[in-house]
């Protein structure tokens, strides 16, 4: 069994359980304004996360409506001079973000595109959700198409993105309607895929998960049907599936451990799956995906558990639902629900997204820039005025100032991305 079909299967299940007990929400908002600088800010966080009971609070929760308008500039700022080059003329636009949450950032851009920027949003056709979570799901339908103001032009599907990487599930229609697609807080749950070197043969080696009590070492197939009941253990045969390869081939220096020695290395490839076929389906297209950059090591101080997979460039935390971190994805309990958080090297995948790009563009309307940049400067350079309405009585502002490891990849026409 391929591992990506593991991982995805182990965050469905973890994804599937009631919307309130994965994503958390703020009860009120913050008066930043009146914090006393970031000693008072970790106060008010830890407050916070009191208060809700989801195992998380991202970004978009915390810094409501703020966040989330720096995105909607940005879709402003991207969509204008598609939608007025002459090249391909186009009487509207689309918006496509992957793993909605509970929809609070879509109301919060949409809401902020019709306020400030009502001739962009009046050429919105569709704004779309593709999202695994059959909870999330059925959420982002009662706050968005029954309690909004734009119900009109949501469009919600729930689909998992490793269908849409692998091109087993329909994604997008073909067509040169310019589209923005974002992403937050995503990439580090989607499936990952682990490759290596042989040391013997140099070949180029695909992980995959046997069954304990399965005498065959190698060579499963990615087909099997995935019981998370049992016992795995991480074996590696001669590359096969459709997706590496074609991953490979676009960038093969990007992710191909350079020596045997290297040991093996963890590479994005749902994430990778979904920007190329982005690009298939629409050449005309913007991106903002915004992610953590860097994770601290796990708290494994209370774990007996050994690691039972070789380690690899790219390790993920794996933290169940007590709080409890775990050495690897098998070495937590087979029933446990458990959140599996990767890193993104956004450099890499900036350089990754610039050789696909360069296979096609016959069809694009106006030359793109692809940005990895830091996201604090990513939301001063397009929510200036945001940043400044969470500044603390010091001066101090948590939407720049926190989350110091986090990234955004953007990708724009080319005079917007510096």
């Amino acid at each position: 069994m391929l591992l990506r079909k593991y991982i995805c299967r182990r965050l469905l299940e973890y994804y599937s359980q009631p919307a309130h007990k994965v994503v958390g929400a703020t009860n009120a908002s913050v008066d930043f304004s009146s914090l006393l600088g970031q000693w008072h800010w970790k106060r008010t966080y830890k407050q916070l996360y009191k208060q809700q009971k989801g195992m998380w609070l991202t970004p978009v929760e915390l810094f409501t409506p703020y966040y989330s308008n720096a995105f909607a500039n940005f879709v402003s700022s991207s969509m204008k001079p598609m939608l007025e080059s002459q090249k391909h003329k186009s009487d509207g636009f689309q918006i496509v973000e992957l793993g909605g949450g509970r929809g609070t950032n879509a109301k919060a851009l949409l809401n902020h595109l019709q306020l400030h920027h009502h001739h962009v949003y009046d050429r919105l056709i569709e704004y779309t959700i593709y999202d695994t979570s059959p909870t999330l799901h059925e959420l982002q339908r009662q706050n968005l198409k029954i309690d909004s103001d734009h119900a009109n032009k949501i469009n919600l599907v729930n689909v998992d993105m490793m269908e849409i990487a692998e091109g087993t599930s329909t994604f997008l229609t073909p067509s040169n309607v310019p589209t923005t697609l974002i992403a937050l807080e995503l990439l580090d749950n989607l499936p990952h895929d682990k490759i290596a070197r042989c040391f013997e043969t140099d070949e180029i080696l695909q992980a995959e998960l046997v069954p304990v009590d399965d005498d065959c070492l190698s060579g499963a197939s990615s087909e099997v049907s995935v019981d998370t009941s049992k016992q795995y253990h991480e074996t590696f045969s001669p590359i096969s599936d459709p997706l590496l390869k074609d991953i490979l081939a676009v960038a093969p220096s990007l992710y191909i451990p350079l020596a045997s020695t290297n040991g093996p290395r963890w590479i994005p490839s749902v994430a990778l799956g979904v920007l190329m076929r982005l690009f298939e389906c629409r050449p005309n297209s913007a991106v903002a995906f915004a992610d953590f950059d860097w994770l601290p090591p796990p708290d494994l101080s209370s774990q007996e558990d050994r690691i039972s997979t070789e380690p690899a460039f790219g390790d993920p935390i794996v933290t169940d639902m007590k709080g409890n971190d775990h050495p690897c994805y098998l070495t937590s309990p087979p029933d446990a629900l458990c959140d599996i958080l990767f890193p993104t090297d956004f450099s890499r995948m900036a350089s990754f997204a610039k050789k696909n790009l360069r296979r096609g563009n016959e069809n694009r309307s106006l030359s793109l820039s692809i940005t990895a940049m830091k996201q604090n400067d990513f939301l001063l350079q397009y929510g200036f005025d945001e940043v400044n309405k969470t500044k603390s009585w010091t001066g101090y502002s948590p939407l720049i100032h926190d989350f110091g490891n986090c990234s955004v990849l953007a990708i724009a026409p080319h005079h917007l991305c510096k």
